[in-house]
């Protein structure tokens, strides 16, 4: 049996199968404490709840549900006392749905991995195709899992996976892809007259450039994606005598 610690979480719920897929997988590499909501939080992104306590629900074996965001899961696991040391490995997933593209910014799931990896830890997140069988995501994931220690990431990265519709076809080291933005907002009203809204859209759209996550995924492969979180712009940043002629000159 090996010694990891592995925190596994998500943001579908404590209850979701690809949770317990994951949990199952993680299990043959060591000892799995599962934080996750106790229900659907999908897109909060990092989202933390300063304002609002936490409620933390010991189901034993393990297992623990949190009436907060995926991140708050995270971070009850690292520092609220339920481990006797810090996880080797951060997982997240397997989220009902792709994370593609600049999707990543909105997901849950994949925030709980950032948070991982912001406190040091190896970690990854696992999304699959609407509907897709996780059946035959399982073996692929060990098969990642057995070997992604083998390949190192610098500080502050993390994998993104997203599994195919059917069997895969093997894994894709990918970039990320752009998606056609079809999101609305529409403005109902309540039985009372009072208006609310509603923010919904068409199935993304992607431009499936080549090399990218989602050309991979629908082409049959495992998009494996290295996301930083250092967000600052290289492009811009090599232009440092531009930057001072522009901001600091005295033209």
């Amino acid at each position: 049996m090996h010694d990891r610690l592995i925190l596994v979480t998500n943001d579908d719920g404590l209850w979701a199968p690809g949770l317990e897929v994951l949990a199952r997988v993680a299990a043959r590499f060591g000892r799995v404490v599962a934080v996750a909501p106790d229900r659907n939080r999908s897109a909060v992104s990092s989202s933390l709840s300063l304002h609002n306590i936490l409620r933390l629900h010991d189901l034993g074996g393990d297992r623990y549900a949190c009436d907060g965001t995926p991140v708050d899961c995270v971070l009850l696991g690292l520092r609220g006392g339920l481990l006797d040391r810090m996880p080797d490995w951060v997982l997240s997933g397997v989220n009902n749905g792709y994370n593609l593209g600049e999707d990543v910014f909105y997901s849950g799931t994949v925030a709980a991995a950032f948070e991982g990896s912001l406190n040091g830890i190896r970690s990854a997140a696992f999304s699959q195709a609407p509907e897709g069988s996780l059946d035959l995501a399982e073996p692929w994931i060990h098969r990642f899992l057995e070997r992604w220690e083998n390949l190192e990431l610098p500080e502050g990265r993390v994998w993104n996976l997203n599994l195919p519709q059917g069997e895969p076809k093997g894994f894709r080291l990918t970039s990320q892809d752009h998606r056609a933005y079809h999101d609305k907002v529409e403005r109902r009203l309540d039985p009372r007259g009072t208006p609310y809204y509603w923010i919904g859209g068409a199935v993304p759209a992607f431009e499936l450039g080549a090399g990218s996550d989602a050309e991979a995924a629908q082409g049959g492969w495992i998009s494996a994606t290295p996301l930083r979180l250092d967000l600052a712009c290289p492009e811009l940043m090599a232009r440092g005598e531009a930057f001072e002629a522009t901001f600091n000159g005295g033209g």
